[in-house]
């Protein structure tokens, strides 16, 4: 199901699905019923620590996307929260003012990664026989001297170009 991202203060929506705020600090003047939160998973949100050094300088984000990153990848909250978006739609609320760079973002596409298969997972079970090994057309010329309109005891012309010519040469005019 899809993960949505949302500012806290937005109106809710009969379509957010599970609303969840994603921040550690409740939102400033903001009350529980008009929050229309479902699920508060304040320990999903990156650190305190975290969150003080980023101070939504912009010149620290890809600084914080890999931070927040490594956070999560050992955060037994995420499995919840990925195992809920599996069944239904969950918007990630947050208070931040920036809309574009925050911690919802990094959130919702360390989710969208592990509900995503693996490369791996989705050709580990093919079995597509044994390979074949062909030369491009562009090397026939150099297997068959008949490619090149020679005959078969005699080398082909190889010109100017050292006979690496991807064309055909012109024929008896029968073709």
């Amino acid at each position: 199901m899809p993960v949505k991202i949302k500012r806290i203060y937005d109106q809710p929506d009969a379509s957010d699905g599970l609303r969840v705020l994603v921040d550690r600090l409740w939102p400033r003047g903001l009350t529980k019923d008009k929050a229309a939160v479902d699920l508060w998973a304040k320990e999903i949100a990156p650190t305190s620590e975290l969150r003080r050094w980023f101070a939504h300088q912009e010149d620290r984000w890809e600084a914080f996307e890999r931070r927040y990153s490594d956070e999560l990848a050992v955060n037994a909250a995420l499995d919840d929260l990925c195992a809920r978006s599996r069944k239904e739609t969950v918007t990630l609320l947050y208070g931040a003012r920036d809309r574009d760079r925050n911690h919802a973002h990094v959130l919702a596409a360390v989710i969208a990664e592990r509900l995503s298969p693996a490369p791996d997972d989705a050709t580990e079970d093919c079995d597509d026989g044994p390979m074949e090994v062909s030369s491009p057309p562009c090397f026939l010329h150099e297997l068959d001297p008949a490619w090149q309109g020679a005959p078969d005891n005699e080398p082909a012309d190889r010109g100017a170009s050292g006979g690496r010519s991807c064309r055909k040469p012109a024929g008896d005019g029968s073709g």
